[in-house]
């Protein structure tokens, strides 16, 4: 672009390509939405509170301060038997789409295979400052173990109460509640289905301790991986919209420095080029 700016301290500035990280955002059809969180939804709803915490990004001063204690702002289970994870952290190289989705899966008993996460889509996730500072496996790891260990309880509850048996009696693995001795057992969607649960998620939770882990911390294929060297994988940059324009921005090259002038008549003059 050539276009000429002008700033106070007269340096020129570096011209830098307009990039982002993927938003991992899924493009569902009415039918597709209803299908997910209709019967069969964990929890079919998250309560106004979470909702405006999400929009208005409260909690910002420290992380788990405020964020939604139900269970359906971040994990729902769906009438396919799969389960979706909502998460404010993004991928950007460091495998954290496997070692959550691992927490999830240790967590909560689950397959691992069966696990999406949503991951950075602000119209569907719990507020997040960002993914900075190597704090996702601290905080974001623990919090949805907690959400995992919280579900979990609450579908023996659910599998206790539909047999009327003391809940001691089962146990959940594989994504289904059993009781051993009498060879029963159920499904997690199925023992869901059809229900409208709105829980939260309990001070106390029961987590499984490191020594006891088997699918966390331990060496499993990159979730997506294949997608990500094979070119399958769509990045912002693969994104094709209906009169949709590529960025660029300038920036100064000194910290402080105050726009004085801009000289954009040679870029308005390219065709197809928009000037902001």
């Amino acid at each position: 672009m050539n276009d000429e700016l002008t700033f106070k301290n007269g340096m020129e500035p570096e011209r830098y390509e307009l990039t982002a990280p993927g938003t991992y955002h899924f493009d569902w059809d009415r039918r597709e939405f209803f299908k997910l969180l209709g019967a069969g939804v964990l929890v079919l709803s998250v309560t106004k509170d979470a909702i405006a915490q999400q929009e208005s990004g409260r909690g910002r001063q420290a992380f788990g301060g405020s964020l939604p204690k139900e269970i359906g702002a971040w994990l729902h289970i769906g009438e396919n038997g799969r389960v979706r994870v909502y998460t404010g952290k993004v991928e950007v190289g460091q495998n954290i789409r496997t070692s959550l989705s691992q927490a999830v899966a240790e967590e909560l008993h689950f397959p691992l295979d069966q696990i999406e996460l949503v991951m950075g889509d602000t119209q569907l996730v719990p507020f997040d400052a960002g993914t900075f500072g190597s704090q996702t496996t601290p905080n974001m790891n623990l919090q949805l173990r907690k959400v995992a260990a919280a579900a979990r309880e609450m579908l023996i509850d659910l599998a206790a109460e539909k047999w009327q048996v003391d809940r001691k009696r089962l146990s959940a693995a594989g994504g289904k509640i059993a009781m051993a001795e009498a060879e029963r057992e159920i499904a997690y969607a199925e023992l869901v289905k059809g229900r409208q649960l709105t829980q939260t998620i309990p001070a106390e939770n029961s987590l499984a301790p490191a020594a006891a882990w088997t699918v966390a911390g331990t060496p499993v294929k990159k979730v997506n991986g294949r997608d990500y060297v094979t070119g399958k994988h769509r990045y912002p940059s693969d994104q094709k919209l209906p009169e949709m324009l590529y960025g660029k921005i300038v920036r100064p090259a000194a910290f402080g420095a105050t726009l004085v002038s801009a000289d954009t008549n040679a870029a308005e003059q390219m065709p197809g080029v928009v000037v902001v």
